[in-house]
């Protein structure tokens, strides 16, 4: 369900053109989630988080980025996929 007013995750696939995509440990993020909400808040963005998916016995998390610069540090940080957005995935 998502609150009212807010785009959907597929509305929001559409319009973003770089989707980060980052595997999920068994055990969950942990400490790596606040950091990764930690880099949004240096950089000086609004997390925003999209739709997850499941692989065989893998989960992943995807982040949206407009500006690829900021989506590739991200991608360096936390060692996650970077996607452009051409419906790739």
């Amino acid at each position: 369900m998502r609150y009212k007013g807010r785009p959907s995750s597929k509305t929001i696939e559409r319009e973003v053109p770089h989707v980060v995509e980052i595997a999920v440990p068994l055990g969950g993020l942990g400490k790596r989630l606040d950091a990764m909400h930690d880099f949004h808040r240096v950089f000086g963005i609004k997390p925003c988080l999209g739709r997850s998916r499941r692989e065989d016995t893998q989960d992943y998390l995807s982040w949206y980025f407009f500006d690829r610069k900021t989506a590739t540090a991200f991608v360096e940080k936390f060692r996650a996929k970077l996607f452009a957005q051409s419906n790739t995935r």
